[in-house]
């Protein structure tokens, strides 16, 4: 009997994690859904100069997990503010700047509460998701010649690039590293939908389409994973037992 606790234990810690990180993935996308309403609205109605401002502080949330979808965000700043005030290409590079600028504020304040409350949540809950110390140690291992690159890609991936900053900073990358990254990898995803915003104009909601599917494939190789990593995790568990 007493052998057999902490097995019931690893697979109760296994099923938490599994359950939480569905429930994550269910949660974002049902608050996405009210973001949709709660971005159009404002950036349709507010006065010209005050869309800038909206813009920037739109992504600020979009990139603190506030689940405010930049696929709405941007090609409606490109359609009302570049397209309409016929800003052309100068338009679309000030304007991605200006929403990449909010990314990387908000990413950053992610960046902060992981670099400073990561570990500690860890230590603290860690052992009900089968996650300790040790395996951030490990993963900081992996990722420190390959870490500029791989947030570079996380800043272009649906749901992913909204939870980038807090693993950096749980990860402990340097900080110019992770600015520079975020920045180039936001402007990067920032341009491609302010420029089809700027071409479709008030069609930009066939940008929405191809940017939600590719949100729900990103969602499925992440339960995908999740599941894989579990079961794995599992059977290691259970040869060292």
């Amino acid at each position: 009997m007493d052998e057999a606790a902490p097995r019931v234990k690893v697979q109760h810690a296994a099923l938490y994690r599994l359950a939480a990180g569905l429930s994550g993935v269910a949660l974002t996308t049902l608050i996405g859904g009210a973001g949709v309403v709660a971005v159009y609205i404002p950036l349709r109605h507010a006065a010209y100069g005050f869309q800038w401002l909206l813009v920037f502080v739109l992504m600020i949330g979009e990139s603190m997990a506030v689940h405010l979808p930049s696929e709405v965000i941007l090609p409606v700043g490109g359609w009302l503010v570049v397209r309409d005030h016929h800003l052309g290409t100068t338009g679309i590079f000030a304007l991605s700047a200006i929403a990449a600028a909010g990314n990387t504020v908000g990413s950053g304040l992610l960046y902060a509460a992981g670099r400073a409350g990561g570990r500690p949540l860890v230590r603290r809950y860690g052992r009900f998701l089968l996650i300790d110390e040790a395996d951030i140690d490990a993963a900081k291992r992996r990722m420190r010649r390959h870490a500029v690159w791989a947030l570079l890609l996380a800043r272009v991936l649906p749901v992913v690039r909204t939870y980038a900053g807090f693993v950096a900073g749980l990860l402990r990358m340097p900080p110019g590293q992770f600015l520079a990254a975020t920045f180039a990898g936001s402007f990067a995803w920032c341009l491609a939908f302010v420029a089809a915003g700027a071409a479709l104009g008030a069609h930009w909601h066939a940008v929405r389409g191809p940017a939600e599917v590719a949100g729900v494939v990103v969602i499925a190789v992440l339960v995908v994973l999740l599941v894989a990593a579990t079961v794995l995790q599992l059977r290691a568990r259970r040869s060292h037992a």
